[in-house]
Formats: structure tokens, C-alpha cells, sequence
């Protein structure tokens, strides 16, 4: 039964997406569970970005019974001068779009990565007397400062900063994905009392019951590696340096002798191509490269694996805290993860569930995998249950949804 009073729910995400239009489905997912619980939620956001599979055929629909408002913004290949404009250009849109058209909201959700949603979320939030939420993905500009190498006298740069101060000057609430990063947004300006910390989760629904076959290729590969009783140490998502999968390969290359480890990266990225190179160079047969797959197949491929891994680059950045989607799925499948991030909120230490080590480390990594091998498969087995009981416990929508809830 719906709990809610019928209240007016705005997110503006620039990077929103569907189930029809790609990634990312953080708040379509958050927004169908404020249905169930009789709000209203509205989507606004970009009709390009780098993360949509299929761009909308119209400025507004419904998808799947929530309503999705597309602000124009132009095409980009890179993080170049025309994402800077993509951005900018949205957010100057949104600004000028009438929205007289739309219910009128009781509460705002300004959600990032780059802050310049705040200045729309907060203006918005003050016309009409709502409350205004300002979410955290990503702590921009500190990302581009130490992922991109940009000055901090930049004036993009700047007017990050500025955008983000205002967000956390004049919210109701900072809702951050990241578990550690209450210091930081304090040092920038947010009032204390003011964090809160709701994380990525996963689609209970989906990773259940909408789940539909591996692709052909991809069926093949396993199936194969199956019958050879080979540990299948699974990647899947981006292949970008930060993503630091070269410690894979490296690790795999030390590993050849090992008849056991097989390595599966299943994805696309930037950095793909030279990583398969350097496989073929290093004449690895132990690591496998292949395409992504659909969300609606990802359940059927994380439960193929043995082992979910997920790394990144040693960044103080991430010692704030990550929320990778692809952590959730791995534990949702009741994979044992091992877990190569540095960062003060490490939750695979938190649910006991896998193996800890330091980023971009192929030796320890190599190591590691030469430990898992000789274990029993029954402790692999309860560090598995131990992951999917604790995503279902913490990280599936219907929890956060509520969590939600106590802000509005």
C-alpha cells in the first residue's frame, strides 16, 4: 500500500537514464519505488550524454509510468570543450525551460556529478517553497582536479567550486553516495547536521526475475572455461585508466603458470583496446576480453563467476568513500569480492564477504588469487552468502527509497 501524500518529487540528473535509454538507473529506480510509495516523482534531464544507448525521440514521455523531462544539450565524443558545453548548455537550458506544465514540487533533488545542478536545484527549490536535496555522486571538481590533472585556477574549475559550496550553503539536506566523505563536504561548507549517506544499490526486481540469457559469445566463453574447472575471476564495466585494469593483466601474466585463474573482462572503454593489446603481447590464455552486456542480462553473467573484482587507481579521491554499481551486483549474485580501492569506507571489510588488498598492485593481487585457489570452496561459499545477505539488507532500492523518505 502507498505510505507517501501524494507528494511532488523533481530530480534533475543530468546523466539520468531507463530501461529504454541506457544507463544510469539510479533514479528511475528510486522514482519507482516513490510511486509504490504514493509520491510523484518528475525526471529532468539531458537529452545526450556518453551513458544513453537510445536518445529520446521527444522533449517529455512516460517510461514505464514515471514522466522524463529531456533538456537539449549537444553531442560530445570526449571530455572535451564540447562536454563542457554539454554541461553548460544544460544547465542554461533547464534554467530558461518553462516548466508551468509540470506539477508543482514539493520537493527538489539536485543530483550530480558536476554541481551546476545545485544552482538549478536551489532555484528551483526557493520558486516554489520545496525542500532542496542536493546529491553527491562524485566530488566534483576534485575529480577532474586529480583524475584529469586540471589547475585548480582553471576558471570551469572555479565555477565548480562555487556551484558546489552554494549546493552545500543553501540544502535542506547533502545526500552523498559516499560513505567517508562527510569531512570533506564539511571543510567546503556543509553544515555537519546536514550530511547524510545513501548509497548505489541494486534492482531486487530485476536481478531476480528479469533476467534474460548471456549473449551467444559470451555463453560460449564460460561454458567453455566451465568445463575446464577454471576460478573465474570477473570485471565488468568501464575500461577507463581509472578503472586501473592493467593490474588484471599484469597479475594475469604473473599468474600463467597457474592453471586455475582465468580472468573474464566484460565491458567497453578507452583503455580497452590497448589492454587487449598488451594480453596479445604478453601471449596471456588466461584472460579474456568481452563486450558488455544489457542490464536485463547482467544477473545471468555475475553468476557465472567465481570471483567479482573491483579496483581503481590510488587517488585520495576515493579515500572518501565509492559506491560502484557493479560491487552490488557482484554481491547480489553471492560473489566473494576482491576489493583493490583505498578508501576509509570499504564495505566488503564491513560484511566480511571477500579480500581487501591495495590498488594497482598486480603482485599482492597475483598472491591473493594464489591463496583463494587453495581454499576451501566452502569458506568462498559463505563469504558469498555473507555478500548477498548484506546488499539485500542495505542497498536494494525499497531500502534506500526509504531512507529517502525521512528527508522529505
Amino acid at each position: 500500500m502507498p505510505t507517501g501524500n501524494g507528494k511532488v518529487i523533481w530530480i534533475i540528473n543530468h546523466y539520468a537514464g531507463s530501461p529504454v535509454h541506457g544507463m544510469e538507473y539510479r533514479h528511475y529506480c528510486l522514482a519507482q519505488q516513490f510511486r509504490r510509495m504514493g509520491w510523484r516523482p518528475v525526471i529532468l534531464c539531458a537529452s545526450f550524454h556518453h551513458l544513453l544507448t537510445k536518445l529520446p525521440e521527444a522533449s517529455t514521455a512516460q517510461v514505464e509510468g514515471v514522466p522524463y523531462v529531456w533538456i537539449k544539450a549537444c553531442r560530445y565524443e570526449r571530455n572535451d570543450g564540447r562536454r563542457v558545453l554539454n554541461m553548460l548548455g544544460f544547465s542554461a537550458r533547464l534554467a530558461l525551460r518553462s516548466l508551468r506544465d509540470l506539477p508543482r514540487p514539493q520537493v527538489v533533488i539536485a543530483s550530480s556529478p558536476h554541481p551546476f545542478a545545485a544552482v538549478n536545484g536551489y532555484r528551483l527549490a526557493k520558486r516554489y517553497g520545496a525542500k532542496f536535496i542536493f546529491e553527491v555522486r562524485d566530488l566534483w571538481p576534485l575529480t577532474i582536479l586529480e583524475v584529469e590533472g586540471h589547475s585548480r585556477r582553471h576558471p570551469f574549475v572555479r565555477a565548480m567550486a562555487w556551484a558546489e559550496r552554494l549546493g552545500y550553503k543553501r540544502c535542506d539536506w547533502t545526500v552523498s553516495l559516499l560513505g567517508g566523505a562527510k569531512d570533506y563536504m564539511v571543510a567546503h561548507g556543509l553544515p555537519k547536521d546536514k550530511f547524510v549517506y545513501i548509497p548505489n544499490g541494486i534492482d531486487a526486481e530485476v536481478s531476480q526475475t528479469k533476467v534474460e540469457p548471456l549473449p551467444a559469445e559470451h555463453d560460449r566463453v564460460i561454458r567453455d572455461l566451465k568445463g575446464r574447472d577454471k576460478l573465474i575471476v570477473l570485471y565488468s564495466g568501464s575500461h577507463g585508466v581509472v578503472n586501473a585494469l592493467e593490474s588484471l593483466v599484469e597479475a594475469a601474466r604473473l599468474l600463467r603458470e597457474e592453471p586455475k585463474v582465468h580472468f573474464l573482462l566484460v565491458g567497453q572503454g578507452p583503455e580497452k583496446e590497448s589492454l587487449q593489446k598488451q594480453a596479445q603481447q604478453a601471449d596471456l590464455l588466461n584472460l579474456t576480453f568481452l563486450p558488455p552486456v544489457a542490464r536485463s542480462q547482467m544477473a545471468a553473467l555475475t553468476r557465472t563467476a567465481d570471483l567479482g573484482y573491483v579496483g581503481l587507481q590510488r587517488k585520495e579521491l576515493f579515500r572518501y568513500g565509492v559506491s560502484p554499481n557493479k560491487l552490488f551486483e557482484y554481491m547480489s549474485a553471492g560473489l566473494p569480492i576482491l576489493f583493490a580501492i583505498d578508501t576509509i569506507h570499504d564495505e566488503v571489510a564491513e560484511a566480511k564477504c571477500g579480500f581487501s588488498i591495495p590498488p594497482e598492485d598486480p603482485c599482492v593481487l597475483a598472491q591473493m588469487l594464489r591463496r583463494i585457489v587453495a581454499m576451501p570452496k566452502d569458506d568462498l561459499r559463505e563469504m558469498g552468502e555473507r555478500a548477498r545477505q548484506y546488499v539485500r539488507r542495505t542497498h536494494t532500492y525499497e531500502v534506500l527509497a526509504q531512507q529517502y523518505a525521512r528527508l522529505f
